[in-house]
């Protein structure tokens, strides 16, 4: 299944980028390399179960009695769809409500704000789709002043209180930022936004620090520097750090939720390494850690999540003949921010996905399938990190879909 939000693709064909499309740190991400705008054609799903399963209804039980452990929304034709995971291992298409409607099947990248507010940047129509979440059906409804006007952007991200949402354009490298109406889910254009004065051509993966001060570019190239920004606490307002850009090699960086640690990677051929950085609480900026960087078993690198207990890191590759390889696991020490690859790492005993976005509690990863299109859930151990698969996979005839889940 490939996804529209990927950190490190070919870009411009200088080098490839990521698919950064999920959980980066302090929020969700845009994925590290990039397939493009996310404008590639999706088919609709069933919304009675036909090609997603039975279908449940949240709140009410899923349907059998029992209570939704998590949901999940995704791209559909022109349309938001939903799924629901059930405390009993269910997990199926929500049919208790009309998905709503969008301009166009763009979007590159969405992302659940305080569990509540559903974000997705559309970059043919320069908007911002918002829609408020209820967890009792499931039901998505327009957040008041839907949609939001904005620079074209593909990336987005937010701090993690939810008090400000960012919005990064792949082509222009303009960031969009705006403060979040903490009841409504509303969106107010921060002072100076868009910020444009930064000299950076793509901002391609945004990643905000666990503390909420800083936020980081990268422009999809390991040839282009990473830029970071100190955020207004007041405003959201943007300001380039002392030191940025940053020469650090890597596409781009997601962050860990505490604030010590940024993570890259290069998204390059032949380079199978993870890049660790030290972020300075005062400052801002990035610098190796010892030993860094850490060798994984892929040959090539196009993604990597941090978990939201902060204890492991999640890799995405290819092999050398270009199929997609198993997932990868390590832990990540937090005194020294060094990677050690997990006992059970490569995932080979769970089904091989290209990009993993977890719930805020970090038990279920929902996945994007690479051999088949269709959504799997991945049990995580938070003790361990191991994955296990018990979940009865979501059959989607969508190709190419931005997705969020929340519990």
């Amino acid at each position: 299944m490939k996804l529209a939000n990927k950190i490190f693709s070919s870009m411009l064909a200088v080098a490839a980028i990521l698919f950064w499309a999920g959980c980066g740190g302090g929020c969700p991400t845009n994925s590290l390399s990039s397939t493009g705008s996310g404008s590639g054609t999706t088919a609709g799903v069933s919304h009675g179960g036909t090609a997603c399963g039975a279908g449940t209804t949240p709140g009410g039980g899923g349907g059998n009695g029992t209570t939704v452990s998590a949901l999940l929304y995704y791209m559909g034709t022109n349309n938001i769809l939903g799924a629901s995971l059930s405390s009993t291992g269910t997990f199926a298409a929500i049919t208790s409500f009309v998905p709503p409607t969008l301009p166009s099947s763009v979007g590159s990248d969405m992302i659940i704000v305080n569990k509540n507010f559903l974000y997705l940047p559309q970059s043919d129509s320069l908007t911002i789709q918002a829609f408020a979440i209820d967890h009792t059906t499931g039901a998505l409804t327009a957040i008041p002043g839907s949609p939001f006007a904005t620079a074209s952007a593909s990336s987005i991200a937010a701090d993690p209180t939810g008090r400000f949402l960012f919005a990064g354009s792949d082509t222009t490298g303009q960031i969009s930022v705006f403060q979040i109406n903490a009841t409504t889910g509303a969106l107010v254009a921060a002072p100076g936004s868009p910020f444009t004065a930064f000299n950076l051509d793509f901002a391609h993966v945004l990643a905000v620090d666990g503390t909420g001060k800083f936020i980081y570019a990268g422009q999809g190239s390991a040839f282009l520097p990473v830029h970071g920004f100190s955020i207004d606490q007041n405003t959201g307002a943007l300001s380039p750090i002392t030191g940025s850009p940053f020469v650090l090699n890597v596409a781009g960086v997601r962050t860990d939720f505490t604030g010590k640690y940024a993570i890259g990677l290069s998204g390059t051929a032949g380079d199978n390494h993870l890049y660790v950085f030290a972020i300075d609480p005062t400052t801002g900026g990035l610098a190796p850690v010892a030993n860094s960087p850490f060798a994984t078993v892929a040959t090539q690198l196009f993604d990597l999540k941090v978990h939201p207990s902060n204890q492991f890191v999640y890799s995405f590759g290819q092999t050398s003949n270009g199929t997609i390889a198993a997932m990868e696991g390590f832990t990540l020490d937090p005194t020294t921010g060094a990677l050690s690859e997990l006992s059970e790492s490569p995932f080979t005993t769970v089904p091989i996905v290209d990009d993993c976005k977890w719930d805020q509690g970090g038990t279920e990863a929902f996945c994007a399938n690479a051999t088949t299109s269709a959504f799997s859930v991945l049990g995580t151990n938070l003790s361990t990190g191991a994955l296990t698969h018990t979940v009865t996979d979501l059959s989607v005839t969508n190709d190419a879909v931005a997705f969020a889940p929340t519990d």
